[in-house]
């Protein structure tokens, strides 16, 4: 679940479906993840919560999620690239050091790769997947698209 509000915080579209026509909330209560589900759900009272204070003109400027999807726009350019094996690896296993090096040594952040017969398997991706919060913050710091999809 702290994936899934770390996500939500910087911007994820909640209302996004996988290709069964399936958004993340729906796919949680059909697997049992009782807290990802109360996760989609507070925020979605804090969202309510702020563009009530918004109308009331109590709010002013970009919210964080806006803010962060500009950080990303501009972090961001071209062609993904191909994901490795070893960055592959290392978002799965939560080794940020490892993925660290890889993208200083000029990987991309937005890099795809395919795994079991799914392409456009992100770092990010994998790293959300596996509950790795270090590195799923740092992917994010980084500039990483959380609304990708891949081929599923």
């Amino acid at each position: 679940p702290a994936v899934v509000r770390r996500l939500l915080r910087a911007g994820a579209d909640a209302a996004v479906r996988a290709r069964d026509g399936k958004t993340a909330l729906q796919m949680a209560k059909e697997k049992g993840h009782a807290a990802c589900v109360e996760a989609f759900r507070q925020h979605v009272a804090e969202v309510t919560a702020s563009r009530r204070e918004a109308a009331a003109g109590g709010a002013g400027g970009a919210s964080s999620g806006e803010a962060a999807a500009g950080a990303r726009a501009a972090a961001s350019s071209g062609s993904p690239g191909s994901l490795s094996e070893e960055a592959r690896q290392a978002a799965a296993r939560g080794e940020e050091a490892a993925l660290l090096a890889w993208l200083d040594s000029g990987g991309r952040v937005n890099a795809t790769c395919g795994v079991d017969n799914v392409s456009g398997l992100t770092a990010l991706m994998l790293a959300a997947q596996k509950g790795q919060e270090g590195v799923v913050d740092m992917l994010l710091q980084r500039g990483a698209e959380i609304d990708l999809q891949n081929s599923r």
